[in-house]
């Protein structure tokens, strides 16, 4: 018998490869830490797996919680700010070091080893602090969602009737995915194994710019408007988006973010693999689908982002 732990089972990518690895295994070889075991989904409660308290603000209950794992997945501490992820992340790989985890699977991000994004920082130094820990491992570098493409294209919001969508530096190709996609993929990775001690990128079978997102949404007949893409200076950037509700209107967001688009502009998030529609057998969910539901909703598109 295997045991699998997983964190962050709760969230939007977690809860995905949670559903599937339900699939793959029985769920007496499951366990999910949760730093608030009270808040497990229904899904969870139902399931019949175990449910421990693993903080990763509190190193010892994540001792606790890796406790007899065979396959630990550490997903992603949901912060932008960098020190905090990484010291988060790096009490979740000691906590697997004294647990003794045969195996820890980390969710990164699909930017380049090298990025100059500032949101892949924590990544980059947590996939150093992961190799040098003598643990054997496995870095899925996720791509970037379909789902979140509002936040790429300028804070898309179809609410708010805006024709011009604007973005720093420059645009540039992504091999958007969804979540539902890398979740299957990444829980059937970790049940067939392999892998060890490899960085490997999960991402869409195809790539594609904001521009020409920004031609689909005007195509679409559920908007009924055009919308164009205009990069501007990062200065520009700001001074369009400061005041909005939350994080996305605070101007330090705003100029930390603004560096993704550098990132684009270089291509690191263009890179097309093949892996992720080998592991599933099947065609990737196509991005026009996630176009279509998305502009299916009523109401803000943001709200999720709102922090």
């Amino acid at each position: 018998m295997t045991k699998y732990v997983i964190t962050g089972a709760t969230g939007r990518l977690g809860s995905e490869v949670f559903k599937y690895l339900l699939k793959l295994v029985p769920a007496s070889d499951i366990v999910v830490s949760l730093y608030n075991p009270s808040g497990a989904t229904p899904l969870i409660k139902e399931s019949g797996v175990e449910i421990r308290r693993g903080d990763y603000g509190d190193p010892a209950s994540l001792d606790a919680a890796f406790a007899g794992a065979d396959k630990l997945l550490i997903v992603s501490y949901p912060t932008i700010t960098y020190e905090l992820r990484v010291q988060r992340h790096k009490s979740a790989i000691d906590a697997a070091k004294h647990a003794g985890v045969a195996h820890v699977y980390y969710t990164s991000f699909a930017l380049a080893g090298d990025s100059v994004a500032a949101v892949m920082r924590a990544h980059i130094d947590t996939e150093r602090y992961l190799k040098e820990s003598g643990l054997t491992y496995t870095v899925l570098r996720e791509g970037i969602y379909s789902e979140s493409y509002p936040l790429y294209v300028g804070f898309f919001d179809p609410a708010e009737g805006k024709e011009e969508i604007v973005v720093p530096y420059s645009d540039g190709p992504i091999a958007w995915v969804t979540r539902e996609d890398l979740g299957e993929g990444t829980a059937k990775i970790m049940v067939q194994g392999g892998f060890e001690n490899e960085i490997r990128l999960l991402c869409g079978s195809g790539a594609f710019t904001l521009s020409e997102i920004a031609e689909k949404i005007s195509y679409s007949p559920l908007l009924g408007r055009s919308v164009r893409l205009v990069v501007v200076s990062e200065d520009e950037y700001v001074k369009a988006n400061v005041g909005r509700p939350g994080m996305l209107g605070e101007e330090e967001f705003l100029r930390g973010w603004a560096t993704t688009y550098k990132a684009l502009g270089r291509g690191e998030a263009g890179v097309v693999d093949p892996l992720l529609q080998e592991v599933l057998g099947r065609e990737l969910t196509p991005f026009d689908d996630i176009l279509k539901m998305t502009l299916s909703v009523k109401g803000s598109l943001l709200e999720q982002y709102v922090k």
